[in-house]
């Protein structure tokens, strides 16, 4: 480690293709390879490769786990089988995100998934709600490469390592033919993608036969992407200070799954309307903005920007952020910044549709 940082352990392979380096929460990963414009590109119209391995990985066991985590969890576990995933949050008694994951049912246990920034946080959370049940959470990052493959012809190229077709449902997940492969179908992006897991031992062979049919790209562009795909990210976007409906988490959230920390809150801002601020898409004019930059209706100050991009795609710069309800239909004209403020439009979510 440097300063603090981890380093992913295909670090060398990424330099040999000419990565540059920056911190993401305690990783230090790739940016970019040169042209992070050009590698929005290639997602968008071809095939990218993203070295994954930084998410956090938690492995959650014993007899108690699905009565465990379906307390805890927004979305319902009940439903999954063995080869089943999902997106869930999870959230305080007051309604607010203290994390949001993937969960993959596993059979004898169950792989939650996190953003690199956000594994350790969200772990110690959970296990603080951990009191008599009978259950193991364990980090397991370490054990896992985990690498992305994105774009309109990941598919192919992701049959041909695993050597098997690829799954379609979101978050569904099929053991490859070859070695100790998992592929599990990923809508990060808005577009077509899956990630694809490998014990730590295979990473370097696994991303070695990928990157022979996909172009590298790092942190830069994938922050765009997700941007584009209107997705909020814990704890960028969004964070104990946050309603889950705030955030338009209806994706992650069941209706009908019954009791979970967090649920009355929910449930009453869904039916009685009590969200008095909402997550919203930006079209900003000239440079992204800066995170918490103001937003603004007639000089008045309604909102503030939680990350922002320059979206290679569509020519403009794309921002995600927060307004009062009356600011946020789309169309509505804002402006972002301080005292040399810029005009900015609120756009429908996601900006760009694959």
């Amino acid at each position: 480690m440097d300063g603090g940082m981890r380093s992913l352990p295909l670090e060398s392979a990424h330099r040999l293709h000419g990565a540059h380096f920056g911190r993401v929460g305690d990783w230090r990963l790739p940016l970019d390879y040169g042209d992070a414009a050009a590698e929005q590109r290639a997602v968008r119209t071809a095939v990218g490769f993203l070295d994954e391995s930084a998410k956090g990985k938690v492995r959650v066991e014993g007899p108690d786990r699905l009565a465990f985590l379906d307390g805890l969890l927004t979305n319902d576990l009940k439903a999954l089988t063995p080869g089943q995933g999902l997106y869930a949050a999870t959230l305080d008694h007051k309604g607010r995100v203290r994390g949001d994951m993937v969960v993959y049912d596993a059979g004898d246990h169950y792989i939650l998934g996190t953003e690199p920034e956000a594994g350790g946080e969200v772990l110690a959370y959970l296990n603080s709600l951990l009191v008599s049940d009978d259950v193991t959470m364990t980090d397991v990052t370490e054990g896992y490469g985990v690498f992305g493959v994105f774009g309109p012809g990941s598919a192919d190229v992701v049959a041909r390592v695993s050597g098997v077709p690829p799954p379609i449902v979101p978050y569904a997940y099929a053991e490859g033919a070859r070695g100790s492969i998992a592929v599990a179908r990923s809508p990060a992006f808005g577009g077509e993608g899956y990630d694809v897991w490998v014990p730590a031992g295979e990473a370097e062979a696994t991303a070695r036969a990928l990157l022979e049919d996909a172009v590298p790209f790092g942190y830069t562009a994938a922050e765009a992407l997700r941007i584009e795909s209107g997705r909020p990210k814990f704890p960028v976007d969004m964070n104990e200070e946050t309603l889950a409906l705030e955030a338009r988490l209806e994706p992650a959230i069941s209706t009908t799954k019954g009791c979970y920390v967090g649920q009355e809150i929910v449930s009453r801002a869904t039916h009685i309307g009590q969200v008095h601020r909402l997550l919203i898409g930006l079209e900003v004019d000239g440079e992204p903005p800066a995170r918490g930059a103001d937003v603004a209706a007639d000089g008045r100050r309604v909102g503030a920007v939680t990350s922002a991009a320059r979206s290679a795609s569509l020519g403009k710069t794309v921002a995600l952020g927060y307004v009062r309800r009356e600011n946020a239909a789309p169309g509505t004209r804002l402006t972002v910044g301080g005292d040399a403020a810029v005009p900015a439009r609120v756009a429908e979510l996601p900006f760009l549709r694959p």
